[in-house]
């Protein structure tokens, strides 16, 4: 029985499967090389209705659930796992606009946004402000009618194509969190993307505002704190991220078990070694166990939302762990043929150490999760 997908879920993810092997597959290594423009490939997704699944239709998009975003971002992610990190920090403007923006933002944005016309980023992170998100050192000075933005952001994924950036600064009493439309503001600066281990399709940019000009009708309240509304991005960035590390363990599996099946040894195909077997067996379960995790995540967004943080953390945690663990132990299967740049498994494990890391280390999830124990 499945848990959490309907009969229409289901076929929609069928329908993202199928979409990723015809589309992605094929382009998987060289989006990683960058021998794919990212930006023509996001923007062909927005044109195919992909980026808008979440969106309202009144905006422009399909109207559906925060959940079949994700499993959409799974299926991308069983062949090129650096779109989930490109799609977690795209998704979480969406939600924080469907949730907080006010009207005029939702009515202008949504639609590009849904379109892929405007590509989105969180400007969060800092050199010292990172797991501390809170310590930024931008500052939004009073400027007329508006504000002047100075500060530099590190790692900003999407940063040298978005047209959106949900930045946090500091206003003159509090922090703020403000919509910066890159298009009406020269004063931004983009560094070249950073080379990093893994998640590489992804762009990530230092991000330099000097003296952008932001109005004040730019500000995102929404009714909630600062806090809260950047916390809520970030929770829905970490689940986003969590589905590509689903993706990405369907595909070790399957390649792991092929391998079994096929693979002569001592007179027998490998899988009849115990040895396999047990590493077969674990994965198969935690495997399970992570897209459990994130089913529940993601549903909770809109049916339980008072625990959608604890689930986040929990996802974030445990399907970046198991990624890791487990596409290494894909490589084992395979031996030799694990470690060539010819199949995607070598990828797939400095993917999956990187999701340790991006969006909130493993460490920080559990820090947050034993906070809500209440010890």
């Amino acid at each position: 029985m499945n848990t959490f997908l309907s009969p229409t879920q289901e076929a929609l993810q069928q329908q993202y499967r199928t979409f990723a092997s015809e589309t992605v597959s094929p382009l998987a290594a060289d989006l990683e090389s960058h021998k794919i423009c990212l930006r023509d490939f996001l923007q062909t997704l927005g044109q195919k209705g992909y980026l808008g699944i979440s969106v309202p239709r009144e905006y422009g998009g399909q109207g559906q659930t925060f959940l079949q975003s994700v499993l959409f971002v799974e299926a991308l992610c069983q062949y090129e796992a650096g779109l989930g990190l490109t799609l977690a920090s795209y998704q979480a403007v969406i939600e924080v606009l469907k949730k907080f923006g006010t009207d005029k933002q939702k009515s202008r944005y949504l639609p590009l946004l849904s379109r892929g016309e405007v590509l989105g980023t969180l400007a969060f992170t800092e050199e010292n402000a990172g797991t501390d998100m809170f310590a930024v050192s931008s500052t939004l000075q009073a400027d007329g009618d508006g504000f002047q933005l100075h500060g530099k952001k590190v790692f900003v994924v999407n940063g040298e194509m978005s047209g959106l950036h949900l930045v946090l600064a500091k206003t003159e009493n509090a922090l703020g969190l403000f919509l910066v439309d890159t298009a009406e503001n020269p004063a931004v600066e983009v560094g070249a993307n950073r080379s990093r281990m893994g998640l590489k399709s992804a762009r990530a940019n230092n991000v330099e505002y000097k003296g952008t000009k932001v109005s004040r009708d730019a500000q995102v309240s929404g009714g909630k704190s600062v806090e809260f509304m950047a916390e809520f991005a970030m929770d829905v960035a970490k689940v986003v991220l969590s589905g590509a590390a689903v993706g990405l363990l369907r595909t070790c599996l399957e390649m792991a078990v092929e391998h079994a099946r096929t693979r002569q040894q001592f007179g027998t195909n490998i899988g009849q070694f115990q040895g396999i077997q047990w590493k077969l067996a674990d994965m198969v379960t935690e495997s399970s166990g992570a897209e459990l995790q994130v089913c529940r995540a993601a549903w909770a967004l809109e049916e339980e939302p008072e625990k959608f943080a604890t689930y986040a953390a929990m996802c974030k945690w445990f399907a970046a762990k198991v990624a890791r663990f487990h596409s290494g132990e894909a490589i084992q299967v395979l031996g030799a043929a694990g470690l060539s740049e010819e199949l995607p498994l070598e990828r797939f494990y400095r993917d999956a150490k990187a999701m340790e890391i991006c969006l909130g280390t493993s460490e920080a999830q559990k820090i947050q999760l034993v906070s809500e124990l209440a010890i």
